[in-house]
This record gives structure tokens, C-alpha cells and sequence, in this order.
């Protein structure tokens, strides 16, 4: 009994360490329970043999007592069978039958009795009682475990536990009885039956652990073990226990009353009831359902019959396909209206008859016919067949089988694909040709279908690659991209469908970036054009250097329109790529020498204009000196040292305009303005000119010319001053005109057409080409007689290309010469009009020679009290200012750097200052970010005076805070509209 415990104890834990979730819990407290009891039989021998004591009253107790609770508890802890609502009901019903009548046999006849008999002092019958009451509890987990758990997945080792818990119970119980009458000896069958329990036990735990049940126990998975065949006799046992007690009663008075006992069976009785209640109501549903599922399948036959009329009707309908019902012998049993037509027998009188006999007059089947087959085999067969009359097939068949699996007759399906079959040897033949057409081309090339897989690879890639086709044709999964990138990616060919899906060239204009964005990095170029994409990238991995490729690749599609696949041509373009990168470079050097050219320009532009600020500066001052009694040579001269100065400052200007163009360093200003105005003042600084050599000038607006319009006015007048100048300086006698047309293009923009006309010199036929080039005359007398250096119709005509036109001239010698020039230019739209009247009154940049400005000087009384600070650090400089702002009545301050600026500002409150860019120390841009720093508001105006010329140095000086800009040499007209504009601005404000 021990062995077979311990036994039994160690399967149990081996059910539980191959099992998780409850059933793993289950086990384990089941093989706990185990061990207990296997303790407790340990101590019952050895007291009982070795010590020669009764072991009733004994240790062995602690170890069979808690087996009780831990069994049962391991039983109720397996998972339930899956049972409905009713079924549940019922169980419950069952089990309060059974467990009442069993604790009612039990107490009549084992505990009753026992609890009597513990007046006479006798604890033998006390721990009788006790173990049957854990009995009992034992008993009723086994009466769940048959009634709710027999069904669950694991229904063999719960049979098996349940068989064994029954055998344990029963032999439980005769112990009992013999040890309440003291008749009990130890060994016999009870011990038997006690280790016939324990090995149960086990072996339901080792087939719990099994993953398949051994042979020896399959045959219970045919058998009828479950709920089913055990619920419905328990009640009735439970029913017929009671009533025999209910009889047997009155030789027992002593323990329980009659009426106890009448009680307990009433309740029973009325628990049955209420089962067989259940029962009643449950057969009544059966049988509704089964009333109903024989309508349905009354229903379903008349449905089959009409489907069978209506699948009849169907296949007899079939066009081009042939269909026909055979026995086993390949007899003709029904055909439809196809093949009854290739037969020319109707239904009924090719039955019974073979349709190769029909047909063709054979004796046996068609090669490649599936019926024969299918017949021949037992399964679905299907295949080409050439019927002899040289018609092409494509056959199905499938075996009909009775309930026993015998081969009742077969259904033969076909269908003519002799079109099909010419239409494909049509299209191998093409591809064949096309393959030898693309083998054919220079370009390696290679073709992909829609599933990515290689069709085409030819010898020109095959050079390059060094992968043969038969390497490489059939190949997916980006194999082709191995030999160029040395790992399987996306390519261009991969690229392509992505920018038509579906096969519409209009669906997408975009590369598809689920494709593309992770590999597009790998092209220095990718771009589309028309239907195909073209790239170009640097491939490390062929031909072991570098190599530089690139890649045309355009999508494939079917006659109906249909992706079918892709083909890329790639071309070496590594040499080609040298070549630009030189190109690059050689490009980079230029850009680099023009660069510095015009830095070097400007910066002796900015060394020149400072002195030249002196001289021209002071000539102005002694000139305008009446109180310096010039004598008519000393003027002369001052005016020739003038004179002189601006032709120089106008060859320096000329010089820098042409190299911010070439340097695409200028930039055009985009403002509405007045064209009359434009026109007028052009005009206005030649007419002095014109007048002293006795020309007529005059100038003409075609109707239709907008007068204000959206441009550059300060670029046009420079234009048209250059025109005007060339036409007087080449003109002796007769007149110079100017005439404007215009025409709207189609975006809307104007077309302005300039025509300055002269009649001059003119210009010889064979010169005309020199015309417009950098420092260029005509010839060299030419230069002699009327100087210039050759720079202002380049730089027209650079201008005027810059405004989006034109310029060209006409010209006979001895008739003069017509120059014509044509921009684009914006119409005003909506407030630009007073846009233009404020432009008028604009504060920020400082036109020296604005009309309009002057008038507006001129009526505004000189304020003297403004306090002015020069910051200047060239001593020359100084002195021409100061002496400008003295002659306009006004004293200013001297600060030599922006530091001293700074300190001059802390002692003193300052109107203006006029502040020189590059100074020591601190430069004027910081000087003046400090300042509006410092002095955020009611802080001085700051107009920039600065010598330099770069591209932006304007720009740059606003918007460290300046408000304003004057270029040297410094003009005494510049100095009285800065200070003008101060008055006007606190008036305004």
C-alpha cells in the first residue's frame, strides 16, 4: 500500500509539471493529497508491525486526515465541462439529490450510530465518524466531478480518478462499518481495493501527462463515456437509497426521527420532480426542433431538385465548354447542349455510349483524357488533350462516390482552347523575336515581369555584369541588383511602377515614396520624363572601380491596359562624368575669380570714392562761396577739378554696376512708379546738353501706355540716361526723341518698348558687332573725339535682359542710329496707386537730386537747433562734412569710432547722426545696434555714410537700425534732404 501510494503521489506530480493553467493546480493538489496519504499509510504500518500498537488512535492520523480536503479540493479546482444554461440546472438538481440521500444513508447508518455510542468514552468511533464525514466530502466532490467534468477535454483521466475515487469511497465505507462493529483485520480485500484506488489515481495522472492515449485505452474513445451515460441513473440511485431507508427506519429508532427522516425523503422527492420537470420541458424543445428540422430538410430537397434543375439549365447553356455525366465504365449518361452538338446526338440517344466512339470511332480514350484518369486513380484529374481531328482541350474530371466510398460516376468538364493554344505559340513567336531584338541592342538591357522575376537579359548586360542570362532569367527577390549594388534592393526597373499604378499613365505624377524614399538617396539625379524615369548613380561594386551609370526604365502593360512589367536600358557614363565634374570644377574656379574680381572692384571703389570725397566735396563748397571772390580763372578751374571728379565717380559706377551684373550680384527693386516722372527727369540731365550743341529734344507715350506701372524706376533711368547721353554726344545737329509703346502678354505682364532716335554719326554696318561689349568703342578715333570707356550699353543691355527683354539698335552712317530696348513689367493693381504717393515721401533710402525732396527742402525752414554728431574717423572727411553742415547752417559734433559715438550719445541727446560704416574699434552697423539697444525709443536718426559698394551694404545698414543711406562722395543736396527729412518725419509724426 505504500509503494503504491508513493507511486501514485509521484504520477500526480508528473501530471502536474506537464500541464499549466488549473488543471496544473488541480494535479498538484491531487499529488499533494497523495503524499499525505502515503505518510499516513507509512505510519499505520509502523505502529501497526513494528511497535505492535493499534494505529486507530494513533499519528498515522495527520497523515489520512488532511488527504480528504486536499483531494476534494483538487477535484473541484478541474475545469468544468462546457454545458448550457439548462444543463447546468439540472446537474445542480442532480447533485442536491444524490448528495442528500448519500448524507442521509450516511448518517443513519455510519455517523448516527457512532455519535451515539460517545457516551461510553470510546474515541475509536469518535475518529470513525470523523473520517466519514470527510467521506462524505469526498463523496459529494465526486458526485461534481462525474456530473460536471466527465465532458471536459480530458475526460479519460477523470474517468479514470472518478473509478478509483468510487473504489477508495466504498472501501472507506466497509472499513468503517467493520471498525464500529470491531471486526476489522487487517489485510484482506479491503487493502486490495485500497491500492487498486491508489494505482487509478496514477494512472490517471500519467494519462493526464501523455500527450496521445496508449493503444490499450483507445478503445474508450469509442465507448459512451460521458454525462450523458451516467447523469440520468444517479437521481433515480439517489431516489431508490432514500426510499429503502424510509423502510429500513424502524429497525433504527434510536438514531433519527421518523419524521426526519420523512423530511429529508420529501425533499428529494420534490427535487426530482422539478428534474423530471426539466427533462419534460427539454424533450418537449427536442421535439419542436426535430419537427422543424424535417421541415427544413423538406425544404432543402425541394431547393436541391430546383438547384439541380437550375444547374442543369446552367451547364446546358455553356458555350464552348462541354459537359457530360459518365458511370464507371465511361458511358455517356448526360451531356449538354455543347457537346450535343460536337456529338450531333441529342440527350437521350447517346446514352450508353462512349464519346470516342461517337466522335472518332475508337475503341479506347483520347490521350490525355482526365476521365480515364480520374476513373483509373480514384481522385480529381485534369490535363491537355489533342483530340485527333488536331482541336486542343483542357479537361477536368471528378470521381461521384456513394456513401460507402465506391465510385458511383464521374463529371468530365472541357474546354476548346484550340484558339487559345494559336494565340499563345502567336505570342511566344513574338517574344522570341523581341527577345532577339533586345539581345540585339547596344545598351545593356533587361526586362522584369509584374511578379519581379528576370524574362529578358541580354548580351550587352551580360558584358557588363559578367552574370550570364542562364544565371539570371527566372530569378526575383531584386537578384538583379546583386551584381550592381552587391545586395538585393529596389532599382530604377523596381522604381517605375510606382509612378503609374494600375497601369494608368494619368492615375500619379509622383515616384511612389513607399518605394522610392529609402533608395531615391542612392541617385545623384532622378527625374521623370514623359512615360519612363531616368537616373543616374555611382555603383561601387562593378567591374571593381568606379563606375557611374545611367538608367532608363518604362513601365510594360498588356493590350488592355494592364501592368505587365518593366524594362531599363543602362548606359556607362563614367567618362561623361569626369568630364562634367571637370566642367564643375573649372566652373567653381571662375565663379571663384569673378568672385574676387569683385571684391577687389569694390574695394578700390570704397579706397577711390574716399578721397574723391574730399574733392569733390570741397570743390562743391568753394563753388557755391559767393563770400570767396572767386576770380573767373579760379572758377574755371574748380569747375574743370568738378567736372573731372564726376566723370571719374560716373566710370567707377559704371565699372561696379557691370560687376555686380556679371557677379549676379545686383538686384532689381520692385515699386509703383510714375513713367512720365521716369521720362521727364532722364530727360531733364541731358537737355542741358542737348541745348548747348542746339539739339530738339523730345520724347512720345503711344495711348495705351499705363502711367503708373510696377518696377525698377531707378534701373530704367539709368537705361535711358545712357541712351540719351550716347544720342546727344554722337549728335551735332537735329534732334534726339524718345518714343514708348506697349503690348499685354498673355500672363498678364506688360511689354514696354523704348525707342531712342538720333540723327547722328551714325554706325558702319561692319562695326555694329562691337556694339554692346565691355569696354568697347566703335573705333578708336571715335574714343578720341568723344571718350567714354565703352561701359554703358553693356550695361544696358545686361539690364534690360535682367528685366526679362531686350535690346538691339539701327543704325546708317551719316542718318543716325535708333537703339531699342524692350522690359516686363507688372500693371498696378488696387491700392498701389497710393502706394505710389507715399512712395513719394519714402524716408528710408535717400536719392540724392530728388526733385520733389528739394521742393519740399526748399519750403521747410532750416532747423539750427538740431543736434547733429558726425561719426567719421578720416580726418578729410571730417572737415568736407563739417564744413557741408556749416554752409546749411548747422554745428555738429566729431566722434572718431562708434565708441565714441556711444560716449557722445550717453552725455548728450542727438537729432542725427550721420555715421560712417567702416571705422575702428567698432564699425557703424555695431555702433548702431547698440544704439537702438540702448535707446529703443526716442532715439536719433541714423543715416548711413559710407563709401563701400558691395551687393547689400544697404540692406545691411537697415537693418542694424539705420534709417537712412548716403553713398560718397557725399553731396551737400544729400546732407540738406537727410536733414529735410528729419524735419519732415517729426512733422508727419
Amino acid at each position: 500500500m505504500i509503494s503504491s501510494a508513493a507511486v501514485s503521489a509521484l504520477l500526480l506530480f508528473y501530471a502536474a509539471q506537464k500541464t499549466d493553467g488549473r488543471f496544473k493546480k488541480a494535479w498538484m493538489l491531487l499529488a499533494i493529497a497523495m503524499i499525505f496519504q502515503t505518510f499516513g499509510e507509512l505510519s499505520w504500518a509502523i505502529i501497526e508491525l513494528v511497535f505492535d500498537n493499534d494505529p486507530l488512535e494513533s499519528i498515522a492520523n495527520i497523515g489520512y486526515l488532511p488527504f480528504y480536503p486536499l483531494f476534494s479540493a483538487g477535484i473541484l479546482l478541474l475545469p468544468d465541462a462546457v454545458a448550457s444554461t439548462r444543463e447546468r440546472h439540472r446537474i445542480l438538481l442532480d447533485t442536491a439529490i444524490v448528495v442528500v440521500s448519500a448524507a442521509l444513508v450516511f448518517w443513519v447508518f455510519i455517523i448516527a450510530p457512532v455519535l451515539s455510542s460517545l457516551s461510553t468514552g470510546n474515541t475509536k468511533l469518535l475518529i470513525i465518524a470523523f473520517y466519514s464525514i470527510m467521506d462524505l466530502v469526498v463523496f459529494s466532490a465526486s458526485i461534481h466531478l462525474l456530473l460536471r467534468k466527465l465532458n471536459s477535454p480530458g475526460r479519460f483521466p477523470i474517468f479514470f480518478l472518478a473509478i478509483g475515487t468510487a473504489v477508495f469511497l466504498i472501501t472507506d465505507v466497509l472499513w468503517a462499518i467493520e471498525v464500529q462493529k470491531s471486526i476489522y483485520i487487517s489485510g484482506g480485500f479491503k487493502d486490495v481495493a485500497w491500492i487498486s484506488s491508489y494505482l487509478l489515481f496514477g494512472l490517471a495522472g500519467l494519462l493526464q501527462a501523455s500527450e496521445n492515449p496508449s493503444d490499450s485505452l483507445k478503445f474508450l474513445s469509442n465507448s459512451r463515456i460521458g454525462r450523458s451515460s451516467i447523469m440520468p441513473y444517479l437521481p433515480h440511485l439517489g431516489i431508490g437509497g432514500a426510499f429503502s431507508l424510509l423502510m429500513w427506519s424502524y429497525e433504527y429508532p434510536q438514531t433519527i426521527s421518523q419524521s426526519i427522516i420523512a423530511a429529508c425523503i420529501g425533499l428529494v422527492i420534490a427535487l426530482m420532480l422539478v428534474r423530471q420537470k426539466i427533462n419534460l420541458d427539454e424533450r418537449s424543445q427536442l421535439l419542436t426542433t426535430t419537427l422543424m428540422e424535417i421541415e427544413e430538410r423538406k425544404r432543402a430537397e425541394v431547393s436541391l431538385r430546383n438547384s439541380e434543375q437550375e444547374k442543369a439549365a446552367i451547364l446546358s447553356g455553356l458555350k464552348n465548354v462541354t459537359v457530360a455525366y459518365l458511370d464507371p465504365s465511361m458511358h455517356l449518361l448526360w451531356i449538354n447542349n455543347s457537346l450535343q452538338d460536337l456529338l450531333g446526338v441529342d440527350g437521350n440517344g447517346c446514352r450508353k455510349l462512349h464519346c470516342y466512339e461517337l466522335l472518332y470511332g475508337r475503341s479506347e480514350p483520347c490521350s490525355g483524357c482526365s476521365a480515364a484518369g480520374s476513373l483509373k486513380v480514384g481522385q480529381s484529374q485534369e490535363g491537355d488533350m489533342v483530340t485527333p481531328d488536331g482541336r486542343a482541350w483542357i479537361s477536368r474530371s471528378n470521381p461521384l462516390r456513394d456513401a460507402d466510398g465506391n465510385i458511383t460516376g464521374l463529371v468530365h468538364v472541357a474546354l476548346d482552347i484550340s484558339a487559345r493554344k494559336s494565340a499563345e505559340r502567336a505570342l511566344q513567336e513574338s517574344e522570341r523575336r523581341l527577345a532577339e531584338i533586345i539581345d540585339f541592342l547596344p545598351d545593356p538591357t533587361f526586362v522584369i515581369n509584374k511578379e519581379g522575376k528576370v524574362t529578358a537579359w541580354n548580351r550587352a548586360m551580360e558584358n557588363m555584369t559578367g552574370v550570364g542570362a542562364d544565371q539570371i532569367l527566372g530569378k526575383g527577390d531584386y537578384e538583379y541588383a546583386i551584381p550592381f549594388y552587391g545586395k538585393r534592393r529596389p532599382i530604377l526597373i523596381d522604381m517605375i511602377k510606382g509612378i503609374f499604378p494600375d497601369g494608368d499613365p494619368a492615375a500619379d505624377s509622383s515616384v511612389n515614396e513607399a518605394i522610392c524614399l529609402d533608395y531615391e538617396k542612392s541617385y545623384d539625379i532622378l527625374k521623370k520624363e514623359d512615360n519612363y524615369l531616368v537616373g543616374e548613380s555611382y555603383v561601387p561594386a562593378l567591374n571593381g572601380g568606379e563606375t557611374y551609370l545611367q538608367g532608363s526604365a518604362s513601365a510594360l502593360y498588356d493590350s488592355n491596359g494592364h501592368y505587365w512589367g518593366a524594362i531599363e536600358s543602362i548606359r556607362d557614363i563614367t567618362d561623361r562624368k569626369h568630364v562634367e565634374e571637370e566642367l564643375q570644377r573649372s566652373k567653381e574656379e571662375a565663379e571663384s575669380a569673378t568672385k574676387a574680381k569683385s571684391e577687389f572692384l569694390a574695394n578700390m571703389s570704397h579706397e577711390i570714392r574716399t578721397p574723391m570725397n574730399a574733392v569733390i566735396g570741397l570743390a562743391d563748397l568753394l563753388m557755391d562761396e559767393k563770400e570767396e571772390n572767386l576770380t573767373a580763372g579760379q572758377r574755371e578751374c574748380l569747375d574743370i577739378i568738378r567736372s573731372s571728379g564726376d566723370t571719374l565717380l560716373s566710370i567707377i559706377n559704371n565699372i561696379l554696376d557691370l560687376t555686380k551684373i556679371e557677379a549676379n550680384m545686383a538686384e532689381l527693386d520692385r515699386r509703383p512708379f510714375d513713367l512720365n516722372e521716369c521720362i521727364q527727369s532722364s530727360l531733364n540731365l541731358v537737355i542741358t546738353s542737348a541745348n548747348d550743341k542746339g539739339l530738339k529734344t523730345s520724347y512720345t507715350i503711344e495711348e495705351g501706355v499705363p502711367q503708373v506701372i510696377l518696377g525698377d524706376p531707378t534701373r530704367i533711368s539709368q537705361i535711358l540716361i545712357n541712351l540719351l547721353n550716347n544720342a546727344v554726344k554722337f549728335t551735332d545737329q537735329g534732334e534726339v526723341t524718345l518714343s514708348v509703346s506697349s503690348d499685354r502678354l498673355k500672363d498678364g505682364r506688360l511689354e514696354l518698348h523704348f525707342a531712342v532716335k538720333d540723327t547722328g554719326i551714325g554706325i558702319p554696318a561692319d562695326k555694329m558687332s562691337r556694339l554692346f561689349q565691355s569696354f568697347s568703342q566703335i573705333d578708336a578715333t571715335t574714343a578720341r573725339r568723344y571718350g567714354g570707356t565703352g561701359l554703358g550699353l553693356a550695361i544696358s543691355k545686361k539690364l534690360t535682359e535682367m528685366m526679362d527683354g531686350r535690346m538691339w539698335a539701327i543704325s546708317k552712317v551719316g542718318e543716325g542710329s535708333t537703339f531699342h530696348f524692350t522690359i516686363q513689367v507688372d500693371p498696378v493693381i488696387g491700392d498701389d496707386g497710393d502706394a505710389l504717393e507715399s512712395s513719394h515721401l519714402g524716408l528710408a533710402k535717400l536719392h540724392p537730386g530728388s526733385a520733389r525732396d528739394r521742393l519740399i527742402s526748399d519750403r521747410r525752414q532750416i532747423d539750427n537747433e538740431l543736434n547733429i554728431l558726425l561719426a567719421e574717423d578720416n580726418a578729410i572727411n571730417q572737415i568736407v562734412t563739417k564744413k557741408m553742415l556749416n554752409k546749411l547752417g548747422y554745428q555738429a559734433d566729431v566722434a572718431a569710432s562708434g565708441i565714441e559715438a556711444i560716449q557722445a550719445l550717453e552725455r548728450k541727446r542727438y537729432d542725427i547722426i550721420f555715421m560712417d560704416v567702416q571705422m575702428p574699434e567698432m564699425d557703424g552697423l555695431e555702433a548702431a545696434r547698440e544704439i537702438r539697444r540702448r535707446w529703443p525709443e526716442n532715439g536719433p536718426r541714423i543715416i548711413a555714410v559710407t563709401a563701400s559698394a558691395l551687393k547689400g551694404d544697404q540692406e545691411l545698414c537697415l537693418e542694424a537700425g539705420m534709417d537712412g543711406y548716403i553713398a560718397k562722395p557725399t553731396r551737400i543736396e544729400a546732407i540738406r534732404e537727410a536733414l529735410a527729412s528729419c524735419r519732415k518725419e517729426e512733422i508727419l509724426s
